[in-house]
């Protein structure tokens, strides 16, 4: 049977080894689906290298991408490189800058047997070829550099010098330490000197910022892979002495494409081109180009599909799967009995599971088909060979599957425990702060001072009278962020005056008052009796196998947390919070199978029309190999299928039931509901939300958010709700550029022909359902060779589908609309969006609008257009720079806590509680929350308490006089402000030795050499965490005296008040210091 396996595979490499196609220069018939094998032929046959140009980036990328497969797929071995653009138009793209000098460098040392490109990519300009072979810096370990010079060479090639190093391009300096990260290498890498003598090389993560492993050898190149103004230089400088065979898909597009978007000189090099090497150029033409020429051949491969697909009635949708099944069945059944040899292949175990499945029902006999553990892209038919395969997607109508090229995968050290979300309400000079003894004042920075031979840094808060108190930045626990509960001007406390106590005491009692009553609350949802499903088992497995993306580390937590939640027989209610576009529905997905798998039924809860159509698709593809019945509840429905799906429902014949609000009505009854889903709650009104209320007292309840409404954050903050967190980026994303300009038509026309340029879609957001047919049109005058359309929520709903699904097929270049499109349309194709009057919108709505694009990784951009005349709000100002100014990866709890901030906390927790809110800022009254819950509950404190500490030979500081010793980060050890108050603060929360010993590795791993001071200091930390685990509350160290206080008393050995031994330096004394506390533990 292996050997019969192995002949479909014989067959094809027959045909790629065929050396027949070395004089044709002209190929005809080419689909998009059936270029990588082609090219393959081409490039086993001809001689390398090959110069292979398509029409736009897109085409490029999707290109690029099956050859990879294909060649991994017959052990092909050839070296190959993808060429992004560097421009769009007049526009560069910062975001292909590393990539693009890292194909150029590759270009020049590697020398590629194949480069793969778009025609604006081959033609944009490039560094002169010299400036980069030269610009480049080789390291070696153990080898002299001299320090200053390298810096100094970092910054000739142009490398930005930041405080810490993310992405390619960039440089930072910490001590004897500097961090660079080339665009040669997939990870940065930390070079630590000893003078001037290279001591070490450890590439590390830009995520954890830790050690990965050790090199011994680093090349840094230029950064630029873009032009010099005036260089002249394009790509093909790079390779013409290698005389390349060119190969120009789609030629009369590839020249439409140019004409439109290139420039004169582009046109202009691309003749010369064409015209010097037209003896060297192969054109491959598709169906209906080149009509006229008589030299042609037809390609010889095809895509499956389109035989499959042809026979196929264009009316036939989701609900005649088992139609479009037979048709398969009957097509291969054709195959067979004219001779071909058909494989089917499956790109995992699941997949070979179900293919064999299928081949049962479909009355196919198991020596007619062979079945493979493959993973190509599509299926393809070569009739020459009499050979066809199909995989999953043409066998089961599933899309096309994504599997990102990641960097290698090496083990990354976990970070630092710390509390993620409220870590994320940082300060920011002139911010309201709040300090734990003295109230609320003004932020006003961080200043170094000196007294008594001290050194310090301390933060400086500005109270009313203009009274300012210094906090030394050790302390940097005691201050947090001042989010009140209502709009208007904040009061600022007095120093010294009892008020703020009174409103502490206040606030502490109704606290606890409050959290015993969510407590009851929640020991009655304990105390109900829910459904244990089953622990995984290996069609579960199977199942989250067949993801065709990379599990970021997040998901794999989060998909844990929500599967032992289900297999308790409490009824679940976790919340699951994660940023746009991070995978949040595969998690739901996941947590789906499990409960259909185990017989019960699933209700998928969603806000809008649109999203129950999108969330659809998302589950019928995953969903394609199993025999689940998914149906939608929504006004895509008629009311006849409507009453034909909620019977059927009842009945216990779906599964999978996705709806909008319709779907909480009281005629929809289950027969064996097993779990919700609840996408986007805070989009629900007040009588939706009372009955999920009703609904998680007997099922598991999972709800998903990207921007938690402040009532939900609060829950999650206080450890009242169960919380996983989705923080992590799917590889390749990258964050959306934000641009924020009053309306300008330029701009509006250049942003739309940019993004079609490189083959992608547009949003153009207009919400007035009245005049978005005539924008649409004043559009379409403008941009006449792009094709438009409309979307609005009161269109009927047979148009707006078929707009939808165009839209998603890449039929229409511009979609103009509502807000119908907010939330979880998953369009990567889509990466720019336009939003006329962005001030008439929430912060949490443009936060959704914006995360629509940049779901793949191509750059996204936004862009928010303010009216003309109009003088803005206040909180209108607010929302727009906060939307602007949170745009990296995972901004949605910094948006959720500035838009909390810009609103105020209002009534979040009923009115007796909002006066506690505003007198203490909300930051603290979480903190207190959390604090008693965790004691009424029983549970340790994670946080480590309280330690009153006084060393007569210590000062906290990073220089202390002679006869003490300081203890502190200073700002030679840890260069900026921000991150050293991060290590105070993380110190603070570390609640055991081992943990403070991870983070001296941390620390010694970021910023090098741990000094003296930082060492002492994380001893103190030490000390504090002895005292407290004892049961004490302070240390008071003086003149020889050792008193240790707390609720049991003070501290005696053998009866006796512990005296500090006679000892010479001060180092000496904090030994002997630790020799006494360490029978604290005894």
């Amino acid at each position: 049977m292996k050997a019969k396996k192995l002949m479909w595979k014989e067959k094809i490499e027959h045909w790629l080894n065929d050396g027949n196609f070395r004089k044709i220069k002209m190929f005809s018939e080419a689909d998009i689906l059936s270029l990588a094998p082609l090219m393959l032929k081409l490039i086993k046959t001809g001689r390398p290298p090959f110069l292979t140009v398509l029409p736009t980036l897109a085409m490029a990328e999707d290109v690029n991408n099956q050859l990879l497969a294909w060649m991994e797929c017959f052990g092909e071995s050839f070296s190959g490189i993808y060429l992004p653009e560097a421009v769009e138009g007049t526009k560069f793209m910062p975001e292909n800058e590393a990539n693009r000098a890292k194909a150029l460098y590759k270009t020049l040392t590697e020398k590629p047997d194949f480069v793969i490109s778009s025609i604006t990519g081959l033609l944009s300009p490039a560094p002169p070829v010299k400036a980069l072979a030269e610009g480049k810096i080789s390291l070696k370990k153990g080898m002299n550099y001299p320090f200053s010079a390298l810096l100094e060479k970092l910054l000739e090639l142009d490398y930005d010098d930041e405080y810490e190093v993310s992405t390619a391009g960039e440089f930072s300096r910490r001590g004897g330490i500097i961090d660079i990260f080339s665009p040669s290498g997939e990870y940065p890498v930390r070079l630590e000197f000893f003078g001037d003598e290279i001591e070490s090389m450890r590439e590390f993560s830009t995520e954890t910022q830790r050690s990965i492993r050790e090199v011994d050898e680093f090349t840094v190149i230029p950064r630029a892979g873009m032009l010099t103004e005036d260089s002249g230089a394009s790509f093909f400088d790079y390779i013409e002495e290698r005389q390349p065979e060119i190969i120009i898909i789609f030629p009369e597009q590839c020249k439409i494409h140019l004409e439109r978007f290139g420039s004169e000189k582009e046109l202009a090099e691309w003749g010369r081109i064409t015209e010097k090497y037209a003896e060297k150029i192969i054109k491959i033409a598709e169906t209906g180009e080149l009509a006229e020429a008589e030299d042609k051949t037809v390609c010889g491969c095809y895509p499956s599909s389109a035989h499959i697909f042809e026979s196929i009635p264009e009316e036939a949708g989701e609900s005649s799967s088992e139609i479009l099944r037979r048709l398969v069945s009957e097509q291969i059944k054709q195959w067979l009995e004219t001779g071909y040899t058909v494989a089917a292949l499956g790109g995992n175990e699941a997949d070979l599971s179900h293919i064999r499945e299928w081949r049962e029902k479909a009355d196919i006999a198991e020596e007619d088909i062979l079945i493979d553990n493959v993973r190509l892209p599509h299926g393809i038919i070569i009739p020459e060979e009499k050979t066809v395969f199909l995989t999953e997607k043409e066998l089961f109508f599933s899309a096309i599957r994504r599997k990102t090229a990641s960097p290698s995968l090496i083990p990354l050290v976990s970070r630092m425990p710390e509390a993620d979300i409220t870590n994320f309400s940082d300060l920011e000079e002139g911010d309201y702060a709040v300090h734990l003894e003295h109230g609320i004042g003004i932020f006003r920075g961080i200043q170094e001072i000196s007294s008594r031979g001290v050194e310090q840094e301390v933060i400086v808060i500005e109270y009313a009278d203009g009274a300012k108190v210094y906090v030394p930045l050790w302390q940097a626990d005691t201050v947090s962020r001042y989010i009140g509960s209502k709009k208007g001007v904040t009061v600022l406390s007095r120093v010294g005056e009892k008020k703020w106590v009174r409103s502490k005491l206040a606030a502490a009692r109704s606290v606890k008052e409050m959290a015993l009553e969510m407590l009851k609350v929640q020991a009655l949802r304990a105390a109900s009796s829910g459904y244990a499903f089953p622990k995984d088992d290996i069609s579960q497995k199977l199942f989250e196998e067949a993801f065709p993306f990379n599990d970021t580390r997040d998901q794999i937590k989060a998909s844990i947390e929500i599967k032992n939640d289900m297999s308790s027989s409490k009824p679940m209610d976790r919340l699951l919070c994660g940023d746009v576009g991070y995978g949040k529905t595969e998690i739901a997905i996941r947590a789906a199978f499990k409960c259909v798998m185990d017989g019960k039924q699933v209700a998928v809860l969603v806000p809008t029309t649109i999203l129950a159509q999108q969330h659809l698709y998302s589950f019928q593809e995953r969903f394609a190999e199993y025999p689940v019945i998914i149906e939608m509840l929504s006004r895509f429905r008629s009311k006849r299928e409507q009453r034909e799906i909620i019977t059927r429902l009842k009945e216990g014949k779906v599964d999978i039931i996705i709806g909008t609000h319709r779907l909480i009505q009281n005629d929809v009854e289950f027969t064996n509901l097993g779990l919700v889903v609840v996408d986007e709650e805070q989009r629900f009104g007040v009588e939706h939300k009372e009955r999920f209320k009703r609904l998680r007292a007997t099922v598991d309840v999972l709800t998903m958010t990207a921007t938690p409404i402040p009532r939900t954050l609060y829950m999650s903050m206080t450890g009242v709700r169960d919380l996983s967190t989705i923080m992590t980026a799917p590889g390749l994303r990258l964050p959306v550029q934000t641009v924020v300009s009053h309306y300008d038509e330029g701009l509006v026309v250049s942003a739309i022909e940019k993004e079609i340029q490189r083959g992608g879609q547009v949003y153009y957001l207009h919400n007035r359902v009245g005049t978005i047919t005539e924008v649409c049109e004043r559009l379409r005058k403008l941009i006449p060779g792009a094709t438009f359309a409309s979307a609005h929520g009161r269109m009927n709903e047979d148009e707006l589908e078929n707009i939808m699904l165009n839209f998603i097929d890449g039929k229409i270049d511009v979609l103009v609309c509502t807000t119908i499109i907010e939330s979880g349309l998953d369009i990567p194709n889509a990466n720019t969006m336009i939003i006329e009057r962005c001030d008439r919108f929430g912060l949490a709505e443009l936060y959704q609008l914006r995360g629509r694009i940049g779901r793949w990784s191509r750059q996204a951009y936004a862009y928010l257009m303010l009216p003309k005349h109009e003088i803005l709000s206040g909180d209108a100002r607010k929302r727009i720079a906060a939307i602007r100014r949170y745009t990296h990866l995972g901004a949605g709890f910094k948006l959720a806590l500035r838009d909390l901030e810009i609103r105020g906390a209002g009534n979040l927790l009923g009115s007796e509680q909002s006066g506690h809110i505003n007198a203490i800022g909300f930051d603290l009254y979480c903190q207190f929350l959390r604090s008693t819950v965790a004691q009424l509950k029983g549970e340790p404190e994670k946080l480590a308490p309280a330690v009153d500490i006084y060393i007569d030979f210590i000062c906290f500081g990073h220089k202390a006089p002679k006869g003490k010793i300081a203890a502190g980060f200073s700002p030679d050890f840890i260069p900026s402000e921000k991150l050293r108050m991060e290590a105070y603060k993380t110190l603070v929360r570390l609640s055991s030795d081992a943990e403070i010993e991870a983070f001296r590795e941390d620390l010694t791993d970021r910023y090098g050499k741990f000094p003296a001071e930082a060492s002492t200091m994380l001893t103190i930390a030490k000390i504090k965490l002895d005292i407290a685990s004892a049961g004490y509350r302070s240390i008071n160290v003086s003149e020889g005296k050792v008193m240790i206080e707390g609720s049991r008393g003070i501290f005696r050995k053998d009866g006796k008040i512990p005296l500090m031994p006679e000892a010479k330096t001060p180092k000496a004394k904090l030994q002997k210091l630790l020799q006494i506390i360490s029978f604290l533990k005894k």
